[in-house]
């Protein structure tokens, strides 16, 4: 989407000039957005009615100040309009699995959890951005390694393959654009936080975060929202199970808020493998690989995954076990290169 400038005179306002003012006020009379506000405000941005002097403001101002619940929601309550309609009652998708932190000391893991869940017979869309930090790995790379598919459209998600990748400039083509000024602005921005809590209406989702203190701002914005999701500090920032530090996971389920912890597989695993190479996906999915640390990252991140989709928190043990019966029984030849 290529954005046009709009002329602005001393007498003519820009619509969000009121919005930026919220913001950038001083330290005493700024405050945060409200829902309504922060949902228009991203409606206006995503639509390209901006200059990009607001857009530098608004994200930046956001970052110091770091964006509450009911703006994160309501940005994405915005962003989640831009996706294609379907039933409540058949959606496209049963997970929406976000990745956009990209990998630099472990593969993707997290991807034969996925893997693990389709042959259990679940749908499961992976949403994310194309490379923009060096000396990580992005899902989108592995995907093209692994010859998985990948989707070029929103419109082709409801008949989309059961397990699937959507770069999300194909839900926007801002999107991957504003993740990129980070080489211009110095740092990341909000955007880099909200794109992870999009989904489909209707879609539960799984959330992976860096910063422990912002799973409590998702799943806040995922409540507001009345949005299934859970959200977990991941191995580099996915969504991924690291077995050798306890996990906690916040969630909101069925309209219902809570936590659930998986302690600690080992303090250090000595058969850890090393690097970000895909062929130890294969390797591992295909069982010439014998790694205790990474099938405990695979099973529990399934696991916690499974809850989401089933909205069973409560049942954690019994699904673990489940996914565990699962992994021994999997179809080794899914996965090849």
């Amino acid at each position: 989407m290529t954005q046009t400038p709009t002329t602005i005179s001393h007498t003519n306002k820009h619509p969000l000039a009121d919005l930026v003012r919220i913001l950038a006020r001083g330290k005493n009379a700024s405050r945060s957005m409200t829902f309504d506000e922060a949902r228009f405000t991203m409606g206006e941005l995503i639509a390209g009615r901006f200059e990009p002097e607001q857009l530098g403001a608004i994200l930046m101002l956001l970052r110091v100040k770091e964006e509450t619940a009911e703006e994160l929601a309501g940005f994405a309550a915005a962003i989640n309009d831009q996706w294609p309609a379907s039933t409540a009652d058949s959606p496209a998708y049963d997970l929406v699995w976000p990745s956009y932190a990209g990998k630099r000391r472990q593969p993707f893991w997290c991807l034969l959890s996925a893997l693990l869940l389709e042959q259990m017979g679940y749908r499961i869309l992976f949403h994310g951005s194309t490379a923009h930090t060096e000396g990580r790995v992005y899902l989108h790379e592995v995907f093209e390694q692994l010859d998985l598919a990948t989707l070029a459209h929103t419109d082709q998600i409801n008949h989309g393959p059961s397990l699937a990748y959507l770069p999300c400039e194909a839900i926007n083509p801002l999107f991957q654009r504003w993740l990129s000024l980070k080489a211009i602005l110095g740092v990341r921005s909000p955007i880099n936080t909200l794109l992870k809590t999009i989904a489909p209406h209707g879609t539960a989702s799984v959330q992976g975060i860096f910063h422990p203190s912002y799973a409590v701002t998702h799943a806040g914005a995922a409540a507001i929202n009345g949005n299934d999701m859970l959200v977990i500090k991941g191995e580099g920032g996915e969504f991924e199970v690291n077995p050798e530090r306890s996990c906690r996971a916040y969630y909101h389920l069925n309209g219902q808020s809570g936590e659930l912890v998986i302690p600690n597989q080992h303090s250090h695993f000595a058969d850890k493998p090393a690097g970000i190479d895909s062929n130890l996906l294969v390797q591992m999915w295909q069982g010439g690989l014998n790694s205790e640390y990474a099938y405990q990252a695979v099973i529990h991140t399934a696991a916690l995954a499974l809850v989401a989709i089933r909205k069973q928190p409560e049942q954690l043990e019994a699904i673990t076990a489940e996914c565990q019966a699962a992994w021994q029984a999997r179809d080794t030849g899914r996965l090849s290169k």
